[in-house]
């Protein structure tokens, strides 16, 4: 009888730890986009994009994140919407919060994607990052979203 009370207790006790520890509203499904790098488009531009750590990808940014892939995020927005948009730049300061979240939005409207202030596989595929071709600034698509 002790065996099974104290069973019991032990489930409850994981059942309740479990429910404390559920997801936010907000979680994220790839690991967060901790770096950037610059990476060969099929164009052969060299576009500098957010990657997680160690390289992985597919990775994501949400609200509250920061660091470098912020920073490559926020450097994007800048260069290939706001600007020629004619809007107020971000404050490049790695930090993602509610003007990189606009900020992000506006550019997925603009690529026609779902424009949940959310950068993940679908914006990382969609969406223009800067880029260098033959000594020239501009903006570019990686391409497809990796499985």
């Amino acid at each position: 009888m002790k065996r099974l009370t104290a069973l019991l207790t032990l489930l409850a006790a994981m059942i309740a730890g479990a429910l404390v520890s559920a997801s936010p509203a907000h979680a994220r499904s790839q690991p967060e986009c901790e770096s950037y790098t610059y990476v060969s488009n099929q164009a052969g531009y060299q576009v500098a994009a957010p990657i997680g750590q160690y390289g992985a990808l597919p990775c994501s940014l949400v609200w509250g994140d920061g660091g470098p892939g912020t920073l490559a995020l926020q450097w994007a927005l800048n260069d290939c919407y706001l600007a020629p948009a004619g809007k107020t730049l971000l404050n490049q300061d790695a930090s993602f919060g509610q003007l990189t979240y606009n900020a992000l939005k506006f550019a997925q409207s603009k690529a026609g994607i779902s424009s949940d202030g959310q950068f993940g596989p679908t914006s990382r595929a969609t969406l223009k990052f800067p880029s260098l071709s033959g000594g020239t600034n501009t903006c570019a698509r990686l391409g497809r979203p990796l499985p």
